[in-house]
């Protein structure tokens, strides 16, 4: 599967005068050359995960519990699930347990851990991302 990850980055005026200009950065993914894409909140593993899997036919479950809150993935038998607890963000499946290590990681090392999540506990094959920039 081929993934391209369109990055546009707008300088955005906050609207009066004491308000600085402030650059505003919007990406949309679009699989096997897609016409139309889904815009992600930001480029991070957590985004690009929940979009893959769900484009391979994941299906997602919010369960809340007494202070718990996690996400379920599910597709025929395989479940994954996905918890926050504490600012750091965990996936589980089968009893393996990866965290996702990512503080303020370039493009390449958030693919490379995307992938690593989707082929390890989501049995997904190895996604090929691209990244271009665009003008605003």
């Amino acid at each position: 599967m081929e993934v391209n990850i369109t990055c546009t980055t707008e300088l955005v005026h906050g609207g009066c005068n004491a308000c600085a200009i402030t650059p505003s950065t919007s990406y949309l993914i679009t699989f096997d050359r897609a016409t139309s894409g889904i815009p992600l909140d930001t480029l991070d593993v957590e985004s690009l995960v929940m979009a893959v899997a769900l484009k391979n036919g994941f299906r997602q479950e919010l369960i809340l519990d007494f202070g718990d809150e996690v996400i379920l993935f599910k597709r025929a038998m395989a479940m994954v699930t996905m918890k926050e607890e504490y600012g750091q963000i965990t996936y589980e499946y089968q009893g393996k347990v990866h965290p996702v290590r990512q503080v303020n990681a370039t493009p390449e090392a958030i693919f490379e851990e995307t992938n690593h999540i989707l082929t390890t506990l989501f049995q997904i094959e190895p996604v090929t991302f691209t990244m271009e920039e665009v003008e605003a």
